[in-house]
């Protein structure tokens, strides 16, 4: 070992001294001085997370948006079709009732898919039906009224075109009243199912009292649209179908609006809406 060197007076010491012989200075080894950071320059004021130039949040999956549109359309259609439903019965309004609730019904096609396959099968059927009962109502009133111009002609019985305009209108509303049972029976529960089709025995049950069971001479097909005694009497009954139908249509609705229905969406690899 050599030599340590006083720092102070530069006197030769032993290898193993601790304190010089010439000075008394300790001979401590001293480390090398840390290179320290150059000091950070201090701004005023923070510096802040560049923002992107678009502040629009888009949606990752395209289909979500299409599916929170179909609901929405379901949702829509079914509130008019109940509102469709209750006013329906009422003299005059009818007409109002009835347009609305085909724009219900057009709003529910519409928003189908989500819902399932048996939603989808169901309300084309009843797209099918209801085309059905118009056109037998529609033609069988103008096969009616040249029965009836024929046999008026030739000295028929007008309780006969009675009875056949009523037999028209009862097998076209059979029709039509499936359409009102299959639109929404899959999103139905039990009871909502049990109130369309006892909504739709009722309705066929008021067109066989009109038809059987009241006199044409002082009721009938006639007096339900051009008198005054029937009409109190089957044209109040006709809210209580009316009044039903609208209940199982609030049924449906209340069960997306709990998110009971429909169910969570799934990723598909078949290419297809992940319905």
């Amino acid at each position: 070992m050599s030599a340590i060197t006083c720092p102070r007076c530069g006197a030769s010491n032993a290898p193993q001294a601790r304190y010089c012989m010439t000075c008394g200075t300790a001979l401590v080894p001293t480390a090398p001085p840390v290179p320290q950071a150059p000091p950070q320059p201090v701004y005023p004021y923070a510096m802040q997370p560049v923002q992107p130039y678009y502040q629009y949040q888009y949606p990752q999956n395209a289909w979500e948006v299409a599916r929170t549109n179909k609901i929405n359309n379901s949702l829509t259609g079914l509130l008019l079709l109940v509102i469709g439903a209750l006013i329906s019965w009422i003299p005059f309004a009818g007409a109002i009732g009835g347009i609305v609730g085909f724009i219900g019904a057009i709003l529910v096609l519409v928003g189908r898919e989500p819902f399932g396959d048996a939603h989808v099968r169901n309300t084309t059927l009843a797209l099918i039906f209801f085309i059905v009962g118009i056109t037998v109502t529609i033609f069988g009133f103008f096969y009616a009224i040249v029965y009836g111009v024929s046999s008026a002609i030739n000295g028929g019985s007008s309780s006969t075109i009675v009875t056949l305009f009523s037999i028209i209108f009862l097998i076209g509303g059979a029709i039509f009243g499936l359409s009102l049972v299959l639109l929404t029976y899959s999103l139905q529960k039990s009871p909502g199912r049990t109130l369309l089709w006892t909504a739709y025995a009722f309705s066929i049950a008021l067109g066989l009292v009109n038809l059987f069971l009241l006199p044409f001479g002082s009721g009938g097909f006639w007096t339900l649209y051009f008198g005054t005694g029937v009409f109190l009497f089957t044209g109040f009954l006709a809210a209580i179908p009316a009044a039903i139908y609208g209940t199982a249509f609030y049924l449906a609705r209340e069960r997306i609006v709990r998110h009971e229905i429909p169910p969570p969406m799934t990723q598909g690899s078949t290419g297809k809406p992940p319905w």
